[in-house]
């Protein structure tokens, strides 16, 4: 009896042993550390240094605009990303088309891409392959600004870690090379119909449109509790032949089909532009994903087609309503930052106080640059981000761009992706997007805003 007690006492004991081993090497507490008390924040600050200042050239050269369209239908299926609850399932048809869209902006011999497409996001395995593809024809990562709608039923397979995989479904060489060569068709045939284009801007409020839904699925409150990025915002181009082309972004997710249709479909923002593109107004209508780290589309209906249509209709009847009367002119200045941008190790939370350790992580998720971009041109200020940037974040960087006289458009999936981004006062949330998605810590919301603005700063 002594025998068994005592084997028992040792295997209990190793056991006991394993299990701390494991938790020492895979788990660690949660970096509390301010981060401008930080090797990256002042990593960060010296590539902000760095960034010569944008000055107004005196140049009688106006901003000459293009743009274009190319199919994104792979001619081979893929799992459709989100794949988390599609279980590696194919896409089995096409509810509606998806697409790229892209603007060319040059002036002399300086030129700058715009691009939207119709995915979760612009995969890093897609976007770093422009520092070679288009190098011949004037393009790389430092003058292409990356977009992405954030459908949840386009194409997957694009990246091939672990949780990549939960994202995406099961990685195919194939698709991130698909997805580069069709946003480079696109923009070769946007700069093919460059032309003088005037330019103009304006926002709208709107309402049961969008609402903050970190807050509502917490606690149960009201939406007003929380604050909501409800304003539509349009660039209008106007080229000198009468052709007219816009660049819509809302905070609203692009989720009304998100896990029971097997067929890709660019959700309620593709029939929005199919909307606009009908309507006689609008020769060529692009969408980007503003700032939805915290926003969801108002429900207005379970069914998800009426729902989609509630959506799609709700934001083109402002669209066509204001798109007349926003005033355009030539613009004489344009400029891109494309900016690294450091962050501290790894955070992602088991506990309010511990983390799974970085290395551990980097298995798991992978391990990518991350950066911020920026893009003027005229008084529009274009801030890229890389991840799902949340709405609540959105008014003190608009405040900054104001008192520059500048209009900000934030984006999200700028081609890097670093999780959710929300507001500080939603961090110890045990909600998906803050502690799922929450990879790098606290703070990140105040950080990046303190990035951008300084970006601004530069402005002149």
């Amino acid at each position: 009896m002594q025998k068994i007690f005592r084997w028992t006492f040792i295997s209990l004991t190793a056991f006991i042993g394993l299990l701390l081993f494991v938790a020492v090497i895979c788990f660690k507490p949660l970096d509390k550390t301010a981060y401008r008390q930080t090797e990256f924040y002042k990593k960060e600050l010296a590539a902000i240094d760095s960034i010569v200042e944008m000055k107004n050239p005196n140049s009688d050269s106006a901003v000459l605009v293009g743009w274009a369209c190319v199919n994104l239908l792979p001619p081979f299926s893929t799992p459709i990303a989100i794949d988390a609850h599609r279980g590696g399932k194919y896409f089995e048809g096409v509810h509606d088309s998806i697409y790229v869209r892209a603007f060319v902006f040059k002036q002399g011999n300086q030129k700058i891409a715009f691009i939207s497409a119709d995915l979760l996001i612009i995969p890093p395995t897609v976007s770093k392959l422009f520092d070679t593809i288009l190098k011949q024809k004037g393009f790389d990562a430092s003058n292409i600004f990356f977009t992405a709608t954030h459908t949840h039923t386009s194409i997957g397979a694009w990246y091939s870690s672990y949780v990549g995989e939960i994202f995406a479904g099961k990685y195919d060489e194939r698709v991130p090379k698909f997805i580069a060569a069709q946003i480079s068709k696109a923009i070769i045939a946007a700069e093919k119909n460059c032309a003088a284009a005037k330019i103009g801007y304006a926002d709208f409020p709107t309402s049961k449109m969008v609402f903050n839904r970190l807050v509502t699925q917490m606690a149960h409150l009201p939406d007003s509790l929380g604050t909501v990025d409800s304003m539509l915002r349009i660039v209008k181009i106007e080229k000198e032949n009468g052709e007219r082309a816009s660049i819509i972004t809302f905070a609203a997710h692009n989720t009304v089909f998100h896990e029971n249709l097997m067929k890709l479909s660019a959700d309620w923002c593709g029939l929005l532009m199919k909307n606009l593109n009908e309507s006689g107004k609008i020769n060529f209508s692009s969408f980007s994903a503003g700032a939805v780290g915290s926003h969801g589309p108002f429900e207005f209906s379970k069914g998800q087609e009426t729902e989609a249509k509630y959506m799609a209709d709700g934001i083109s009847k402002i669209v066509l309503q204001n798109f007349d009367s926003i005033k355009t002119d030539f613009v004489y200045h344009m400029h891109m930052v494309h900016l690294p941008l450091y962050l501290r190790e790894p955070n992602l939370r088991v506990t309010e106080n511990i983390v799974v350790r970085p290395w551990l992580f980097k298995k798991l998720f992978g391990d990518e640059n991350s950066f911020i971009n920026t893009f003027q041109i005229g008084n529009v200020f274009f801030a890229g981000m890389p991840c799902d940037y949340s709405g609540e974040l959105v008014a003190e960087m608009d405040s900054a761009a104001n008192r520059k006289n500048l209009n900000l458009v934030v984006t999200s999936f700028n081609g890097g992706y670093i999780g959710y981004i929300t507001h500080s006062k939603r961090y110890l949330l045990n909600t998906y997007e803050t502690k799922t998605m929450g990879w790098f810590g606290d703070r990140n919301g105040d950080y990046m805003n303190e990035v951008v603005m300084k970006i601004l700063s530069k402005q002149n």
